[in-house]
């Protein structure tokens, strides 16, 4: 430190400084560091990276991404700050432009497990799911206990019982690593369900989960005070939410659900439109939200935000700001983050020309997607998911909430798409959508799973095939578990009435 402090006139002083201060978990004092350095726009790849670091942790999406850019067209050699461009890249929806970077990295230092996984992953993004799983296996070959490759790799490899038999023995060298035992637990899950065993799978996810739900200790209480707070929130901005589009100048349309009840279909279907660009997942809105409304607290959403009233115009301006760079011309952006649906009247009150599409899916259907998926471990709201009843009384709530949005926001700009209705009247209903977001009909749109642009959703793989009925009704498959499922939504409000067969 006191050679640096020799040397406060040198900008990469600062840039040093700026490293330890981000590393220390501090990236405003980064920042501020690095405006006494030089590069830190992205025209030095140390400075821009640590910039773009710190840009991602505060919430600056949009300078991150001009950043990571500029980045991206250096000559750079380094192999960490290849990977740390790359990373910026795909954070910030960039994901094409990071594979060369990646596999310049992998080159340099082909025995690092770490970048290999960036590189894997980034290819199972763009669609190209033969490299990734090329990229998968070179993992496993540097690091034998990338458990995190083996259940990315089972979604790519046809299943085998002596993958099954690998991942049984794998499972009972990590059971007592409860975060080790969901990954190679799930995998387990996902195999045996190829394999045909549906139960089995289910036994293997409880196994998986057992050691995680124990730890997150789901809230119930706090997740009925989440929706509870969306609902009041439509009920007060429900004349704004309702109101018809002022200009013709167009607002994203956003794709809201729960997760697993087919969001990425209907952003793959509407991004197929010539006019169209998918922005992915975004959480531009609901940081901007948070910082709006004042409220305490590190969750960016919780019902203090929700219940909160900050200028809707200010917030509308400030959302198009970040996110005016993404469309690139297309006359229509979509944001397809599933819990933006507790945003929803928030977002139809700040952007007056945004369009939102609520994704409905069977309840009993939803559940088991989503206890069979494994969510992003590191946020709380997926909690649920690691326990069945809780993962019902989750979805539970989020059908209450949808029917009181489907009663007080539906016209012009809010509408439902039902999962099963787009399966079973594919082109009909994808008619309605493009109809729905003002545009004339793109054939193109049929024809979905060629659409080129990235998919980082838990759909990456799916979505590249033909429509199907395969995930209609599949919850029939899983014996008691399904009489369990119908008895827990029952009980927190949700019953199923089967329509009489027609005669």
């Amino acid at each position: 430190m006191a050679r640096l402090l020799r040397w406060r006139d040198d900008p990469a002083a600062f840039v040093v400084l700026a490293t330890i201060a981000l590393e220390g978990g501090n990236p405003a004092k980064a920042l501020s560091l690095l405006t006494k350095a030089s590069g830190a726009d992205g025209s030095d790849a140390w400075a821009g990276s640590v910039a773009g670091r710190a840009l991602i942790l505060l919430g600056r999406q949009d300078e991150a991404r001009v950043v990571a850019a500029r980045l991206a067209q250096l000559s750079i050699h380094d192999p960490h700050l290849l990977d740390t461009v790359g990373v910026l890249l795909v954070r910030t929806g960039q994901h094409a432009p990071a594979v060369p970077l990646f596999r310049r990295a992998a080159a340099a230092d082909p025995g690092n497990g770490n970048i290999a996984y960036n590189l894997a992953t980034t290819l199972q993004f763009i669609g190209d799911l033969a490299g990734a799983a090329d990229a998968y296996r070179a993992v496993l070959a540097i690091d034998p206990e990338s458990d995190r490759s083996r259940l990315a790799l089972v979604q790519l490899e046809p299943a085998s019982p002596a993958t099954l038999d690998q991942l049984a023995a794998r499972f009972g060298t990590v059971a007592q690593n409860a975060d080790a035992a969901l990954l190679v637990g799930h995998a387990a899950a996902k195999v045996a369900e190829d394999l045909g065993d549906p139960i089995g799978a289910m036994t293997w996810l409880d196994r998986a989960k057992a050691g995680k739900a124990q730890a997150a200790r789901y809230d119930r209480t706090w997740a009925e005070a989440l929706f509870t707070a969306a609902a009041d929130s439509a009920a007060r901005f429900a004349d704004a939410a309702r109101s018809a589009t002022t200009t013709d100048a167009p607002d994203p349309l956003f794709v809201v659900g729960m997760p697993r009840s087919g969001t990425t279909l209907v952003d793959r279907i509407v991004s197929s439109h010539r006019q169209v660009v998918s922005a992915g997942e975004l959480a531009d809105f609901s940081l901007l939200l948070k910082r709006a409304s004042g409220s305490p607290g590190p969750l960016v959403l919780d019902p203090t935000t929700l219940v909160s009233d900050p200028d809707a115009t200010l917030l509308g301006t400030a959302y198009r700001k970040r996110t005016a760079g993404l469309a690139g011309g297309a006359a229509r952006l979509v944001d397809k983050m599933p819990f933006n649906l507790f945003l929803v009247p928030h977002i139809l009150r700040a952007l007056p020309n945004a369009r939102v599409v609520m994704l409905r899916r069977d309840p009993r259907d939803t559940v088991f997607a989503n206890y069979r998926q494994l969510f992003a471990t590191a946020y709380g709201y997926y909690d649920y998911a690691y326990d069945l009843e809780n993962t019902a009384h989750w979805v539970a709530q989020f059908n209450i909430l949808a029917d009181r949005f489907a009663d007080i926001l539906t016209g012009p700009r809010y509408t439902e798409v039902s999962y099963e209705a787009l399966i079973d009247a594919q082109e009909p209903e994808s008619r309605r959508l493009i109809a729905f977001c003002g545009l004339d009909w793109d054939p193109t749109c049929l024809d979905f799973h060629v659409n080129p642009q990235p998919v980082t959703t838990a759909s990456s793989v799916q979505v590249r095939a033909t429509i199907h009925r395969g995930s209609v009704g599949r919850w029939r498959r899983y014996g008691d578990h399904a009489s369990h499922v119908e008895t827990a939504l029952a009980r927190n409000g949700i019953r199923i009435v089967v329509p009489p067969k027609q005669s």
